[in-house]
C-alpha cells in the first residue's frame, strides 16, 4: 500500500494557519438557531465545564460545515486551542481521524482544546476514535456527519455522545437566514387552542406574501438560499445524487444498478400520487425486488431524506399497509418535480407539515379513501390534521375524528376560524408557527 503523499505535521500546521481564511465566507452569514445552543456548550466547557462529545447528524445541504465554521470563530475569539478536520479530506490524503487528532495534540499541546470534526463517516473507525477521545476527557468534540445511518448505528457512542439532529429549515429560520424579521414561535398555541396567539400569527405571516411559497420551493435547505430558483434546483438535485451514489454505499452494500434504481425511486415518490404506492407497486415499476425497494426506502429514511409515516391502527395493520413517505425537506421534492417543469405547491406543503408535526409526538396517517392526511398523538391527545391549499370546511376532518375517536380536528387550508374542538388555519400562517 502506498503511503500518504503529504507529511501529516506539515498538513496540520498549514491547516491551522489557513482555517481563518478557509472559513472567512461564514463570517458574513447569519447563524442557524442551533448555533446559540452549541455556543453555550462551548462557553461552559471553556469556563471549566466537563468535556463532551456532540454528534450532529443531518442531511447534506443543511449547513453543517458552515455551522462548524461559525463555531470555530466563536472559539477562536476566546482561545487558540481549536482545530477543524474534515474526515473526507483526511481520507483523500491517506490519514485517519485518530492519527490527525493525536498529532494535533503532540504538535500544539492544547490546554482546553475544542475539536471540530466534519463528515466523520468517511473515516472507517470514526466511532471508535470518538469513543477513545471521549473517554480520555481531553477535549470538547463536536462532530458532524451527512450519513445519519452510520452515526446512529454506533453502539460505542450511543451512551456517551449527545445527538442533535440537524433538520431542514422551518419557515421562521428561513426568514432569519435571509435577513428578515422572524415571527414568535407559536406551534404550541396551535395545540392549546390559544386563539389570541394564533390570530397574531395569521396577521404576522400575511406580510411575507410570496416568501412563503419560495420557502417551500427552495428555502428549506440553507445550501440553496443564495441562488435563483433554477440554479437552486440543480444544486439540490446534485446533492441528492451525492446522497445516493456517495453516502448510501458507505452504509449499505447496494450495487451500482440498485443505486440507479434508488434515484428512480426518488423520482417516483416525488409525484404526489407516488407516496400512496404500495411497496409491491413501487418494486414492479422499478423492476427490482420488494425487499430491495424496502431496503432503499429504509436507507433514505435513516439518512433523513425521507420521512416514514405509518398507518394508524394495530401492529398488524402497520405491517400490512405501506407507510406514507414524505420528503423531509420540501425543496428535495421541488427539485425532482422541476425536472418535469411542474412544481406544484400542494405536495410541498404536505412535506412541510410533516416536518413540523414529526417532532411534536407520534405521527401517523389514516389509510383508505377519505382518510386523514395526518393523525398526531401528543401529550395524550389525538389530533386529526387535514392539509390543502384551498380547504375551507371541516367535513372530512369530522368523519375521521369519529372513526378514530380523536378529540381535536385541524384543517390547514385557506381560512382562519375556531369552532369548539375544530380549528382552521391558513396554510401560510401555519408555516409561520415554527
Amino acid at each position: 500500500m502506498v503511503g500518504p503523499m503529504v507529511d501529516l505535521n506539515d498538513y496540520i500546521l498549514k491547516l491551522s494557519a489557513e482555517l481563518p481564511v478557509r472559513f472567512d465566507y461564514a463570517r458574513k452569514l447569519r447563524r442557524r438557531f442551533l448555533f446559540e445552543k452549541l455556543a453555550l456548550v462551548v462557553d461552559e466547557y471553556l469556563n471549566g465545564g466537563l468535556p463532551k462529545t456532540i454528534l450532529l447528524p443531518g442531511l447534506r445541504g443543511t449547513g453543517k460545515t458552515t455551522l462548524l465554521a461559525q463555531l470555530y470563530f466563536h472559539v477562536l475569539s476566546q482561545t487558540s486551542d481549536v482545530i477543524y478536520f474534515s474526515a473526507d479530506e483526511l481520507h483523500l490524503l491517506g490519514f485517519s481521524l485518530h492519527e490527525a487528532v493525536d498529532r494535533y495534540f503532540k504538535l500544539f499541546r492544547p490546554e482546553r482544546p475544542v475539536i471540530l470534526l466534519d463528515e466523520v463517516q468517511y473515516d472507517d473507525n470514526w466511532d471508535l476514535t470518538l469513543k477513545v477521545l471521549h473517554d480520555s476527557k481531553r477535549a470538547l468534540i463536536i462532530a458532524t456527519g451527512s450519513s445519519a445511518i452510520k452515526l446512529r448505528e454506533s453502539a460505542d457512542l450511543a451512551r456517551r455522545a449527545i445527538h442533535i439532529g440537524i433538520k431542514p429549515l422551518s419557515f421562521n429560520e428561513y426568514l432569519h437566514l435571509i435577513g428578515e424579521d422572524t415571527l414568535p414561535q407559536q406551534l404550541e398555541a396551535l395545540f392549546e387552542w390559544e386563539i389570541d396567539k394564533l390570530e397574531k400569527a395569521v396577521s404576522g405571516t400575511a406580510r411575507f406574501g410570496d416568501r412563503v411559497e419560495m420557502y417551500l420551493r427552495t428555502g428549506s435547505l440553507p445550501v440553496a438560499l443564495e441562488f435563483d430558483e433554477r440554479t437552486a434546483y440543480e444544486l439540490i438535485f446534485s446533492l441528492m445524487e451525492r446522497i445516493v451514489y456517495k453516502d448510501l454505499p458507505e452504509v449499505r452494500n447496494f450495487d451500482s444498478s440498485t443505486l440507479d434504481s434508488a434515484m428512480r425511486l426518488l423520482v417516483l415518490l416525488s409525484n404526489p400520487k407516488g407516496e400512496r404506492f404500495s411497496y409491491e407497486k413501487l418494486s414492479k415499476v422499478l423492476g427490482v425486488s420488494k425487499g430491495t425497494t424496502i431496503g432503499l426506502v429504509k436507507a433514505f429514511v435513516a439518512s433523513d431524506l425521507l420521512l416514514e409515516i405509518p398507518p394508524v391502527g394495530s401492529v398488524s395493520k402497520k405491517i400490512r399497509k405501506s407507510p406514507k413517505l414524505k420528503f423531509l425537506a420540501p425543496s428535495f421534492r421541488a427539485a425532482l418535480l422541476s425536472k418535469f417543469d411542474v412544481v406544484e405547491t400542494a405536495p410541498l406543503l404536505e412535506d412541510a407539515v410533516a416536518l413540523y408535526l414529526s417532532g411534536e409526538g407520534t405521527l401517523e396517517y389514516e389509510p383508505g379513501k377519505g382518510g386523514a392526511d395526518f393523525v398526531l398523538t401528543r401529550n395524550g391527545r389525538r389530533y386529526v390534521v387535514e392539509v390543502g391549499l384551498g380547504k375551507d370546511d371541516y367535513s372530512q376532518v369530522r368523519r375521521s375524528m369519529e372513526r378514530l375517536g380523536a378529540e381535536f380536528g385541524i384543517v390547514i387550508g385557506k381560512e382562519f376560524e375556531m369552532k369548539g374542538n375544530l380549528l382552521m388555519i391558513p396554510w401560510w400562517a401555519f408555516l409561520g408557527l415554527m
